[in-house]
C-alpha cells in the first residue's frame, strides 16, 4: 500500500501542489512549497513580518499567506 501524496497551498497564487515536486522555501523553520520559481521569489522578496492575506493593490484570488 501505498501513501497518498502529500499536497498544500502555494501561500502566493493558492495553487495546490505536491510537496515532492513543488519548490521550498523555508522561513522561520517552516517550509513553504510553490507551484514555480516566480512564486517562491515573490514570498522570498516578501518580508517575513508580512501580514496573511492579499497585497494592496492585488485582485481577487491572490493568496499572500492565505
Amino acid at each position: 500500500m501505498t501513501n497518498p501524496k502529500e499536497t498544500t497551498k502555494d501561500p502566493i497564487c493558492g495553487m495546490i501542489v505536491d510537496e515532492a515536486t513543488a519548490l521550498p522555501a523555508d522561513r522561520d523553520g517552516t517550509k513553504f512549497y510553490f507551484c514555480s520559481e516566480d512564486c517562491r521569489q515573490k514570498f522570498l522578496a516578501t518580508p517575513a513580518d508580512a501580514k496573511p492575506g492579499k497585497q494592496s493593490g492585488e485582485g481577487e484570488g491572490t493568496a499572500l499567506f492565505g
